[in-house]
Order: structure tokens, then C-alpha cells, then sequence
């Protein structure tokens, strides 16, 4: 049975190693190599990407609900857009010919690094930003993550990269485990404030001195390509002085190309300000969230061709408004009582909550375009968060009008403009860690004290949330 191990087919469609004790990542089967475009390797990238699964904490989800993040392109697709990058993959040499596998094996795992230069502790750094560490079920509990990191951050440092940095879920304990046996550290909690445009109302005014929800005196404007650009550049550029504090990440090289290189990716950039005893003013910029990667659904209960399909549309109006109708005949003809109000309340909230999810999700996949990014906030002065409140309210309106599903915002939990975003403060959904590669490459200060948390107010690249 030993000899037949690797041409063992699992249903998935992946050699099942699960028995095979010579199968062991530490073997000479499992290679870990650089992605080669144009090959096999983009297929069978893209199909350990489809495997992925943000919701697997969550019981019964894995057959109710079947999404995924795709690259729109080829695999590498993202990590070309930055100065330099790094593309692995972990390949089972001794798999060739098992269902999906490629001309020289199957595709077990995959790990990215983008490389670029931007501010950290107050310094002009060599960063590189870690993303898509995945790896196949069947090849888990075998030290394979394990080998994929330590290959990236030897490639990283091999391009002189000086500090290594990575988002991972707030409900993914296991990876967050995994990364600070690496040595990472908590850079930021992050809340993904997701706005569903469903619900948008109001006119996208194209006179921006007509928004809304402005303090009297405020004046706005649009920023162009060329002067977002000569902006940024004179803040964080390589001739920046002098050196800002607060601007962790923040590019400091390769504004133009980032912004002239996609242009249809950078959908709009305001500026407003309001003269006072002390100037206030308040800056925003829309990005195109769907770049390099976008959210497939393959299945909520039904699929989205389902979903779609007009008798499915005409059932849902008619269950909704028949509920609706029971729901309104039961609490006419009811004696009133604690006990009616409290059913009554319960039933109507059950079946409001039902209208509404099945409303967004109508929403959602009719809609061209998923995700809208708030990036590179800033605020000042005692009118700031209102006018970036303005600002934003201003962005959802325009993302709406676009075709987006959703506007986004990503900022630390101990952000001082989370007000203009949200009223309440939230629970970290997401974290950023990080991680100086050698000692030799970190602050004196730092060598021997843990390594601080990254600034609240921080510019972070569009690139890495695409």
C-alpha cells in the first residue's frame, strides 16, 4: 500500500497523504520553488485560492455558504504590483498525474511577499508585506506552513528587505498562533468598517461645495492625479523633511507609478478645509477595492444564478409579503397582552431581519463591482473629524452611484478619526503583525525591547488591500 500512496485520490481532488508516512512535507516530494507564470502553476494556485475559507469557524457554513477570494488575473497578479516581489509555491513532485495536479506535480501550498520601500520608527525602510500563506487540508499538520514562511523571509532577506509585516482574521486564532511562534508581533488591531450601499440615500452632488453635513465656512475641492501625487510625494517622498512622525507604512518611494500606473483603479481624492482660530482640515481618497482580487460566490443556500433567476425573485417577494400579511391578520385578531406584544415583536423583527438580508443579498449580486476603499484619511484641527465625516458620507455616495457594493474603511481600533467613520468604538476584526527580519536591520533601541506598535494614523498602501 506504501508504494501506492501518492496516487491516492482524495474526493476533493488532491492526493489523500494522510496515511502515507513517506509523504511527510520533510521529504524530497514537497518542493518549494518560485511560481512560474504561464504554466500549470496558475491553475493549480488558483485552485488551493478556491479551497480557501474565511468562514470555517462557523458551524454548518462550509455547505450553506461557499465563497472565496479570487485573483482576477493570473495568481501573481497582485504581487507584480509592487517593486519587487516574491511568489512560492510548495509543489508535491511525487503527485504527477493525480487529479489536478500539473505537469511536474500538485500545487500543496503558496506564500507571497510584495517589496517596498515606506516609513517605519522613523526611518525610510525596505518593507515587505506578506499575503496568501495558504495550504492545502490534505497536506496540513506537516510543517509545510512552516517551511513556506521560512522560504519567503529568507527570499525577503535575500532582496534586503528589513521588516516583514501581514494581516490576519480576528477569528483566526490558529493563524495568529502560528505567526507568533515566528517571532511576529502586534503591529495593529484593525476594524474593517464594510458600509452596504444598499441603504445610501441622497444625491451624489459633482459641485463638492455642495455636501452635506459640513461645518459652516467649509470649503472642498477634488484632487487631481498630478497633485495627489505632489502632495503625497512632498509628505512621505524620498526628499520629505522634516521626517513626520506618526506615518508608519506610508510609501516612501513610488507614488506616481502607484497611482499612474492603475489609473482606473483611483476613482476620486477630496480635500476639505474650514478657516477658524485654529485651521481644520481633512483629506480622502476612493480606490477601486476589486484590483488584483474579488469575492466568488459560489453558493448562499443557492447559487447565485439562483438567486438571480426571476421566478426565484417573484417567490421571495411572495413569501415575504405573505409572512408579512399573516404576521399583520394575527396581531388584528389577537387580544392584546404582554404576551402578544412580545410574540408579535419577536415574529416581526424575525421576518424584518429576513426582508433585509434577502434585500442586501438581491443587492449585492446584481451589483457590477464589490468593494469601495476609504484609504489615507487624515484629519486636523478642531473641525477635522466632521469634515472627514462629510468626506466619507460624500465617498459612499460616489461608490454607490459607480456600482459598488460596499465602501470600506480599514483603520486601527485606537484610531482618533474613527468617529468620522463610526459613532461607537469597535472590536478589532483584523491584525496587523510584524516582524524585523535581523537584528542587524533593526532600530538600536529595538534590538532588545519589543517592537512597537505601528502609528495610528498610518497611509496604507491601496495595493495591499486590493
Amino acid at each position: 500500500a506504501g508504494s501506492r500512496c501518492p496516487w491516492l485520490k482524495c474526493v476533493q481532488g488532491a492526493p489523500n497523504l494522510r496515511f502515507c508516512p513517506q509523504s511527510h512535507p520533510a521529504a524530497m516530494g514537497i518542493e518549494i520553488r518560485p511560481f512560474r507564470p504561464g504554466t500549470t502553476d496558475d491553475a493549480g494556485a488558483k485552485a488551493l485560492e478556491a479551497r480557501a475559507s474565511q468562514h470555517a469557524h462557523i458551524p454548518f457554513a462550509e455547505t450553506l455558504l461557499r465563497v472565496h477570494m479570487q485573483h482576477t488575473a493570473s495568481f501573481d497578479v497582485k504581487a507584480r504590483q509592487y517593486d519587487d516581489s516574491v511568489v512560492l509555491l510548495a509543489v508535491d513532485t511525487d503527485a504527477v498525474g493525480a487529479a489536478g495536479a500539473g505537469s511536474d506535480g500538485f500545487v500543496s501550498g503558496c506564500v507571497c511577499v510584495g517589496i517596498k520601500e515606506a516609513w517605519l520608527q522613523g526611518q525610510r525602510r525596505k518593507l515587505g508585506y506578506l499575503f496568501d500563506l495558504r495550504v492545502h487540508e490534505d497536506y496540513q499538520r506537516r510543517s509545510l506552513g512552516s517551511r513556506l514562511n521560512n522560504a519567503a523571509e529568507q527570499a525577503a532577506r535575500e532582496r534586503g528587505v528589513d521588516a516583514i509585516y501581514l494581516t490576519v482574521n480576528g477569528t483566526n486564532a490558529k493563524a495568529r498562533t502560528f505567526y507568533r511562534k515566528f517571532g511576529y508581533s502586534l503591529g495593529s488591531e484593525r476594524t474593517v468598517l464594510a458600509t452596504p450601499l444598499l441603504f445610501q440615500f441622497g444625491e451624489c452632488p459633482d459641485d463638492v461645495n455642495n455636501l452635506k453635513g459640513l461645518p459652516p465656512g467649509a470649503r472642498v475641492r477634488r484632487v487631481d492625479v498630478a497633485e495627489a501625487v505632489q502632495v503625497a510625494d512632498a509628505v512621505n517622498g524620498p526628499n520629505a523633511s522634516p521626517p513626520l512622525p506618526g506615518r508608519d507604512l506610508a510609501l516612501a518611494a513610488g507614488l506616481g507609478s502607484l497611482f499612474k500606473s492603475q489609473p482606473s483603479k483611483f476613482i476620486d481624492s477630496w480635500v476639505a478645509e474650514v478657516d477658524g482660530s485654529e485651521k481644520s482640515i481633512a483629506a480622502l481618497t476612493l480606490w477601486d477595492g476589486d484590483g488584483t482580487t474579488q469575492l466568488e460566490v459560489e453558493r448562499v443556500i443557492f447559487t447565485p444564478a439562483t438567486w438571480r433567476h426571476p421566478a426565484t425573485q417573484a417567490a421571495l417577494l411572495g413569501a415575504e409579503l405573505t409572512l408579512l400579511a399573516c404576521w399583520a391578520r394575527w396581531l388584528w385578531r389577537s387580544s392584546w397582552g404582554l404576551l402578544t406584544l412580545v410574540s408579535g415583536l419577536g415574529f416581526g423583527l424575525a421576518v424584518g431581519g429576513g426582508l433585509l438580508a434577502a434585500m442586501l443579498l438581491r443587492f449585492v449580486t446584481s451589483r457590477q463591482r464589490l468593494r469601495a476603499r476609504m484609504v489615507a484619511p487624515s484629519a486636523s484641527g478642531p473641525h477635522g473629524v466632521e469634515l472627514l465625516r462629510g468626506l466619507a458620507e460624500h465617498a459612499r455616495r460616489l461608490a454607490r452611484r459607480k456600482g459598488f457594493s460596499f465602501a470600506i474603511a480599514n483603520l486601527d481600533v485606537l484610531d482618533p478619526r474613527l468617529p468620522a467613520f463610526k459613532r461607537r468604538r469597535p472590536q478589532p476584526q483584523t491584525y496587523f503583525l510584524q516582524k524585523w527580519l535581523g537584528v542587524e536591520s533593526a532600530p538600536d533601541e529595538l534590538q532588545a525591547a519589543e517592537v512597537p506598535r505601528f502609528c495610528t494614523d498610518c497611509f496604507f498602501d491601496p495595493r495591499d488591500l486590493s
